[in-house]
């Protein structure tokens, strides 16, 4: 807590607050460093008011307990808007480690980039992240709003070396890179914070802590754990909800005791006093080396490999103390370098080395008489630009498998690939990873040196983008009869798509008696414009006639069809398209009017577009009694009272809506625009309404965003399902499915990527209703799967209704970044496309929902009539 009068040298920025050790401890680093140069230290709490991203947290979690037992004094949560004050209470502001610059990460917003820092105050970044290699990810619009607030900064410092060109080359800010703070602290400090643990572990043991829990990992970890001949395992749960799988991964282990309490001493302590450690966690494996254990560790891919590679190749064990999760237990038994003699020398002089220069750049980015700035000359950042010219070597490049079908083996003289048995099917993948994504567009020399062992006569060449797992093949080799020989394949390519920063090679065209391949170089050499081969296409592309040639010239259609309405909805007398754009504004506030959870000055995007639309339409002079402008009034009038009896000001946002906007607020006595109980009709059906008639159902469905803990049977389920079966299809083909899913952590992961359920608990039960590709044979038909699949949602969504079940429909409208993410979580088939994600659960009757005005019935049914 702070006192509101105290000022302060420094406040810090970044995820402190988060739930797991990696960023409690990263944090703790960073403030203690800072403490001990002499400065006092304000923590600044996450701002709201950005997006659904930015939540309320508890405080009773975790990092928050830490905080108050650490004594960090810090900010409440409060409105982004407020930040400005600041000003006045801190004189330098550091935004800390994590990837707080990543644009693919939602919570990244402004005030990770200090805009509201004055002139008058400094500006620091440490150890900060952009994310994964790669730069394809940065919009213009991104660069356009972040590049100037960077270039601002006094001093910049990153944690992963091609971040040093990402500043420079993207934002044309100077970087320097640091280490991760959880290094600026010695041994001996966190070994006097992990005596105030609250366990004692007894005896000797291997701790094991696994951000990702899975069977495999279980399976490697027993394996060290009888190979080195520990009889007792202590596993330290994920405390950001992992406790109950690694309970349960663990159950049928005797060895395994599992750390009773969640807490960052806790942690330290079960580090501090083991004889050995086995991680899948980037700090975790940091963690081992500063207290100079021997471990083993186990790369996430999950949460960034690159991480891992730079960490232990700064350290100086490269490969050694690597484990794969599907290594044998054979393999783990004869890995020489899984062993509990280490050798720390190297570890220990780097992270001297690294600990004392990062002190003394951070002690002169804070130092107040230091004048330096992170902005490149105008001129440096244009000839940095035009530099850059790709060309990349990889020698005796490190693969990764997708599955088990593939046995990778490092080598001094290459990289081993071999097919197990019964491998070489679709799906199993092997890739490395290029420095970074190669450029769309662009031609490249790619070569390989490798021998190939194949009884297939052609091997095909893919690029492949790591976010969203989707590959193209870019070219392919010849591979001779029985060649088992050493050769060097050249293949020009022209990259056809963003993203693509991975090599890969399939099983599928590894075949015959000790398939694979020795892989002992890639090269990949950007040729200049107007040098690659005439003739040269980018691949991937549809051929000119058939089916997909139809496809093709019908989605062009459809394009030409969707551009044209876009521009007609935005002229002056497209009155449908204001009436949209102005529902689309009132909605998104109506869903914030009805959270249990009210959150005071939401509406960042949402209140001023409206005020936008509203503004235009009476400006333009269309009819103030309209439903949507009046609907929409109503909307703004529920918000300003809601607030006004919370006494909380949001005048900044009243006065976005003009005079007459005002007016019409003030006095407005529509009734449909807010919020109303789940219980109520919407709407007041003009016929007689018998007990769950159909009027009932369909006048009664509600979009129930918050449910009641009351288990759903899956019979209900069921019975909806078979309701929702009676609605048509074409020519009764009958292609809709329905998905279903209970696991707590499974809905999560997936709507935390749809993201249209933030803000709120997990629903019990999630169904993902999909279409058929299959069910849908000819090139005309190609929107017929969501019309079928629409009609059978709609079908469903009032089944659930009738049998007593609240749900809200939860559109898939995402892009294939996203979707290929969703697919791989809950492993739908491609030849399934997504018609949209229902939440389901009982739900307590006066519960808030939206209002969701309906418009009259003359503006959708036309009458055309004779003549």
């Amino acid at each position: 807590m702070t006192d509101p009068k105290k000022t302060y040298d420094v406040a810090i920025l970044g995820w402190w607050y988060g739930k797991n050790y990696g960023s409690i401890l990263t944090y703790y680093g960073l403030n203690r460093a800072i403490d001990s140069l002499g400065y006092s230290i304000l923590m600044v709490h996450e701002p709201l008011g950005y997006n659904g991203y930015r939540v309320s947290w508890p405080d009773d979690i975790l990092s928050m307990e830490f905080a108050r037992r650490i004594g960090y004094e810090h900010t409440e949560q409060q409105h982004y808007s407020e930040l400005p004050a600041l000003n006045e209470v801190a004189r330098t502001f550091v935004v800390g480690s994590d990837q707080l610059w990543n644009p693919l990460i939602g919570r990244v917003n402004d005030d990770l980039f200090l805009d509201f820092v004055g002139e008058q105050n400094d500006r620091v970044a440490y150890a900060t992240s952009f994310g994964n290699r790669g730069t394809e990810k940065f919009k213009p619009a991104f660069v356009a709003d972040h590049a100037a607030n960077l270039q601002k900064f006094k001093a910049i410092s990153v944690r992963e070396r091609y971040a040093v060109d990402t500043a420079r080359d993207v934002f044309g800010a100077k970087a320097t890179m640091v280490v991760d703070p959880v290094f600026l602290l010695p041994k001996e400090h966190y070994g006097k914070l992990a005596s105030a643990s609250t366990v004692s572990p007894q005896g000797e043991y291997m701790a094991v802590f696994f951000l990702d829990p899975s069977p495999e990992k279980k399976a490697a970890a027993l394996a060290v754990a009888d190979k080195l001949g520990f009889k007792k395992i202590m596993v330290i749960p994920n405390p950001d909800g992992g406790r109950e799988s690694v309970t349960a991964l663990f159950a049928d282990e005797p060895r395994a005791e599992i750390l009773a309490e969640d807490a960052p001493e806790n942690f330290l302590r079960i580090y501090r006093d083991s004889s050995y450690v086995i991680t899948d966690s980037f700090h975790g494996s940091a963690f081992a080396a500063i207290f100079e254990k021997p471990f083993s560790s186990i790369y996430n891919a999950k949460r960034g490999a690159d991480r891992f590679k730079d960490l232990l190749t700064a350290l100086g064990f490269g490969e050694s103390r690597r484990v794969r999760e599907t290594d044998t237990a054979a393999e783990i038994a004869s890995n020489p370098n899984v062993t509990r003699e280490i050798d720390f020398t190297d570890a220990r002089a780097y992270l001297e080395r690294g600990r004392a220069a990062s002190m003394e750049w951070l002690q002169a980015a804070l130092d107040p008489e230091n004048k330096d700035s992170a902005a490149l000359d105008p001129s440096k950042i244009s000839a940095a630009a035009a530099a850059v010219v790709q060309n990349f070597s990889l020698k005796n490049p490190e693969f990764t498998a997708m599955t088990s079908g593939w046995r990778i083996s490092p080598g001094a003289r290459g990289t081993r690939l071999r097919v197990a048995r019964g491998g070489a099917v679709l799906g199993n993948l092997a890739w490395t990873d290029l420095p970074a994504a190669v450029k769309k567009g662009a031609s490249y020399l790619l070569r390989i040196d490798w021998t190939p062992r194949t009884a297939t006569p052609t091997v095909n060449l893919h690029l492949r983008n790591p976010d969203t797992g989707r590959f193209r093949v870019v070219g392919k080799v010849d591979i001779p009869a029985k060649s088992r020989s050493a050769r060097t394949d050249t293949v020009i390519i022209r990259v056809p798509e963003s993203g693509l920063s991975q090599f890969m090679l399939g099983a599928i065209h590894f075949t015959g008696l000790g398939a694979g391949a020795d892989v002992r170089s890639i090269e990949l050499t950007e040729l200049a414009a107007g040098t690659a081969p005439a003739g040269l296409s980018s691949l991937g592309g549809a051929p000119a006639q058939g089916f997909a040639g139809q496809s093709k010239a019908l989605a062009l259609k459809d394009h030409e069809r969707q551009m044209h309405s876009y521009n007609h909805s935005r002229t002056p007398q497209a009155l449908s398209g204001a009436r949209a754009r102005m529902i689309f504004h009132a909605h998104a506030i109506e869903k914030g009017l009805s959270r249990s959870n009210f959150r005071a000055g939401f509406g960042k995007v949402a209140v001023p577009g409206l005020a936008k639309e509203m503004n235009a339409w009476l400006a333009a002079g269309h009819s103030v009694d309209d439903s949507f402008l009046q609907s929409s009034a109503a909307v703004m009038k529920s918000y300003f009272q809601r607030h006004d009896s919370l006494k909380s000001d949001v005048s900044p946002y009243r006065q976005l809506f003009s005079p007459a906007a005002q007016e019409l607020i003030d006095n407005c006595t529509h009734q449909e625009g807010g919020v109303l109980p789940a219980d109520q009709l919407r709407e007041i059906s003009r016929e007689d309404v018998d007990e769950r008639s159909f009027l009932n159902v369909m006048y009664g469905r509600r979009s129930v965003r918050e449910f009641t803990r009351q288990p759903v049977a899956d019979e209900d389920i069921a019975r909806a399902v078979q309701i929702a079966m009676q609605a048509p299809s074409v020519c009764n083909r009958q292609g809709a499915r329905v998905h279903q899913f209970e696991d707590p952590r499974t809905i999560k992961s997936v709507l935390d990527i749809q993201g249209g359920f933030a803000g709120y608990e997990m629903p019990p039960r999630l169904l993902l209703i999909s279409a058929d590709l299959d069910a849908f044979l000819f090139a005309p038909e190609r929107n017929q799967p969501f019309v079928d699949g629409g009609l059978f949602m709609m079908s469903l969504l009032l089944g659930l209704t009738q049998v007593g079940l609240g749900s809200c429909s939860l559109n898939t409208a995402m892009g294939t970044e996203k979707e290929s993410k969703i697919r791989k979580i809950i492993d739908i088939p491609e030849h399934e496309v997504f018609i949209s994600f229902v939440a389901v659960g009982h739900y307590d009757d006066q519960v808030l929902v939206p209002r969701s005005k309906r418009t009259e019935i003359d503006e959708i049914l036309i009458a055309h009539r004779k003549g």
